[in-house]
């Protein structure tokens, strides 16, 4: 593809569900699947950061949940308008039953029943909200605890669960950005190290809201805030370009990844501005030959409060 003229997020979303669905760890899976397969009906779910719905429809697509009152919640409100949009589509590909409200939508077919209710609000002012204190059976964050406080945030989201509720955490960043093929092996991995570096200096409305090493951490902050984990693995994200080039829109995904590097580490101090553009631009490049390579090493998590 040539260099997109437009970088918009909900695209980014869209061309990374073919990623995460290859990246996810079944393993991790199939034991949420046996452990949510005993709860009462509904299943009462929360999303946070629940982006454009993508994760609604693997939850139903891969069999997980069958009769489900199910909220997602983002604080852009084009994600949530997205969500309304691409499930409408989506349900009536599988012949499902579509029923459309200003609160939600209604998905039923076969042995789903999937009401839906997008929410856009803040994710922090939602988790903080009483009413929402001890409700949800399950809790899903996908690439989201990794832009957060996770030691501060995490015992008011579990502070959501009923008792015994589990929580699935997937995409957890964890310390690895590989580009291949190599440009300047030490310049890459300077330009690795700083990316990295944006990640645990990024402030968010005045508070540090990152860690690029979230999945290893993960385990210590999970057990100091009262949960048990059980069951994790990687879900490293691999992309790359086969006979028929690369799969879906991933080509955008990468020009995605490439062109976020870029705002994080535009002017830094220890990279020679010149360069950087040039090294941005080859990795563009790359991307349009269909010869980059893109390795991001990452962690997913079930467990129970």
């Amino acid at each position: 593809m040539a260099l997109p003229q437009e970088y918009t997020f909900v695209r980014y979303l869209s061309s990374k569900k073919s990623v995460d669905d290859r990246s996810l760890n079944r393993s991790v899976w199939d034991r949420l699947k046996h452990e949510i397969s005993g709860f009462d009906k509904p299943v009462r779910v929360l999303e946070l950061g629940a982006g454009i719905g993508t994760m609604i429809e693997r939850t139903v697509d891969w069999g997980l949940l069958q009769e489900t009152d199910y909220t997602c919640v983002d604080s852009i409100p084009e994600n949530i308008s997205e969500v309304f949009a691409r499930l409408g589509s989506w349900a009536h590909k599988r012949n499902y039953e579509v029923a459309s409200s200003d609160e939600g939508m209604r998905i039923v077919g076969g042995n789903r029943d999937v009401t839906i209710r997008p929410v856009v609000a803040d994710v922090l002012d939602f988790m903080n909200d009483r009413a929402n204190k001890a409700r949800w059976d399950l809790l899903i964050a996908n690439a989201f605890l990794d832009l957060v406080d996770i030691p501060l945030t995490l015992p008011h989201l579990f502070a959501m669960l009923k008792p015994g509720g589990l929580f699935y955490f997937t995409i957890n960043f964890d310390g690895a950005t590989v580009l291949q093929p190599e440009i300047d092996k030490a310049v890459d991995l300077k330009i690795e190290s700083l990316y990295h570096k944006t990640m645990d200096e990024r402030i968010i409305n005045g508070k540090v809201s990152g860690d690029s090493l979230t999945g290893r951490h993960f385990f210590r902050f999970a057990r100091d805030a009262g949960a048990e984990i059980l069951e994790a693995g990687p879900s490293d994200w691999v992309v790359f370009s086969g006979p028929e080039g690369y799969r879906e829109d991933e080509a955008f995904f990468l020009h995605f990844i490439v062109h976020t590097m870029s705002l994080a580490l535009a002017g830094h101090p220890e990279l020679d501005p010149e360069f950087f553009d040039r090294w941005i631009a080859e990795r563009h490049r790359q991307v349009e030959e269909g010869s980059l390579v893109y390795i991001a090493h990452q962690l997913d998590f079930v467990g129970r409060v």
